[in-house]
């Protein structure tokens, strides 16, 4: 989503590569066909709007005494004000370590003697919170998630707490390479725009946040009208609505910060950015920009075409680099999505002594993709693919909830999921290599590179169109 942010690149690439394994199995195609034939069996679902214009949905399914729950703000860290990145999420954390009387030890204690677990995530266009309780102590369970959020005590002790956690993710970002490429991709691609920003923040930003700058965030985003409330399992209508009633109707009333961003932009060029970390044998690269939003008419057949292209485990990406030549045990594309515009991307991770030669290889499969596009076979396989592995996309009731929560995040079609295979199978050649040309620009384009940079900046700087080549430290803000 939101968003998305590159948040669920492990969990889908995991789906990929064990969905298309099972595509060369009979064995498995038979357990994927029972998983569709339950999947098609009409699930019960209710979408309703509390009187404070909380909107609540509810996924029922009685296959086990447990229940899930996810309580979600229409925004996140894209609407952080300038110098105070970072306050989204650190808010988020403070409401989650304790209310006006109960401290954050006595909360894990009530969560634990429930039976529940209890995340708490932030993205660009969200922040969420999240879990599971075992039915018979769901209304318990919601009534702390309805104390922390309305009555969160904001002590002194916690924020320092949490700016020093903050500050120390931070730090150890900079010992995760991906994390490093990840951050970087995203300033390239967006610059000053919201997106680009990290959800963390920065050291300056961390310090700089105060507790009434934490007290102005809640009063302003923690509101009835910006809530999204999700019940999924072993719940139905009536008792979703008595616990909502019961539970949330002491969710403040007022006016919903407004959830639209500014439309995303891509500078222009061939721009690398090589973040410079001394002592590299492996490297992370990260190469793409702009794709499409999900309500646009053409982002259907660019997923398609992305599937094709590196979305499994004999896409080209795939093949050419790692099958053929052993470059990278990797190679992935993604189309993210959220409200406006977010990036389409390339993903390998080759030995220093052959990045380069990685790099120069995944341009010229893209300058092939956008000239002479998909082909028929090509298109069928990658129409099957998506239609049969979508079972696994909605075969429990949480991740149905996850799904119509998107839908009301992004503001898409209540039925966009629900027709989500017919949407596929819809797709044509034509279309497909349509929206590869419309969308993907060969000549704007972010490269980014974690690597030591003497040893690849020369290289990089004499491939074909580069028109700027940075190198910046890994341990910048």
């Amino acid at each position: 989503m939101a968003k998305r942010t590159i948040r669920k690149l492990g969990k889908k690439l995991a789906k990929t590569l064990g969905a298309a394994a099972a595509g060369a199995s009979a064995v498995a195609l038979v357990s994927a066909s029972a998983v569709a034939a339950r999947a098609q069996t009409a699930p019960r679902r209710e979408r309703f709007v509390m009187e404070s214009g909380t909107v609540v949905l509810v996924e029922e399914s009685h296959q086990l005494p447990m229940v899930d729950f996810q309580l979600t703000l229409r925004t996140g860290s894209a609407y952080d004000p300038p110098g105070r990145e970072g306050v989204a999420r650190m808010t988020a954390r403070m409401v989650r370590m304790g209310t006006r009387r109960l401290r954050a030890a006595e909360v894990e204690e009530r969560i634990d003697a429930l039976g529940g677990t209890l995340g708490i995530e932030t993205a660009a266009s969200y922040t969420r919170f999240s879990g599971s309780v075992i039915k018979r102590n769901v209304g318990p369970f919601l009534a702390l998630l309805a104390e922390l959020v309305t009555q969160p005590a904001f002590r002194a002790a916690d924020l320092a707490q949490v700016k020093r956690e903050t500050l120390a993710d931070i730090i150890e970002l900079r010992d995760n390479d991906r994390g490093l490429a990840s951050r970087e991709f995203r300033r390239a691609v967006f610059g000053a725009h919201p997106y680009g920003r990290a959800v963390l923040g920065t050291a300056s930003s961390v310090a700089a946040i105060d507790r009434t700058s934490i007290l102005r965030h809640f009063a302003t985003h923690y509101v009835a009208r910006n809530t999204l409330l999700g019940l999924a399992g072993d719940v139905d209508e009536h008792e979703a609505r008595d616990l909502v009633a019961r539970y949330f109707s002491v969710l403040r009333e007022g006016d919903a910060p407004s959830a639209d961003v500014a439309a995303t932009r891509m500078a222009r060029g061939r721009r690398v950015v090589l973040v410079d970390k001394p002592g590299r044998t492996q490297t992370q690269v990260y190469i793409g920009g702009l794709g499409t939003r999900p309500r646009d008419a053409d982002h259907f057949p660019l997923v398609v075409a992305n599937t094709v292209f590196g979305g499994t485990f004999t896409a080209r990406l795939m093949r050419e680099i790692r099958s053929v030549r052993g470059w990278s045990y990797g190679a992935y594309s993604r189309l993210s999505v959220d409200r406006q515009r977010d990036a389409w991307l390339m993903w390998t991770f080759p030995a220093a002594a052959d990045a380069v030669s990685c790099v120069r290889l995944e341009l010229e499969l893209f300058d092939t993709l956008l000239r002479d596009g998909i082909t028929a076979d090509e298109l069928r396989f990658a129409q099957d693919y998506l239609a049969n592995s979508y079972a696994f996309e909605v075969d429990t009731a949480s991740k149905r909830l996850e799904q119509r929560l998107e839908v009301e995040l992004l503001g898409l079609p209540r039925d966009y999921f629900e027709r989500y295979v017919e949407r596929v199978r819809a797709v044509t050649l034509e279309q497909a290599n349509a929206a590869v040309r419309a969308r993907l620009s060969r000549d704007d384009l972010a490269i980014v590179m974690v690597a030591t940079a003497s040893d690849v900046q020369a290289g990089l700087a004499a491939l074909d169109g580069i028109a700027s080549v940075e190198v910046v430290p890994f341990d910048r803000e």
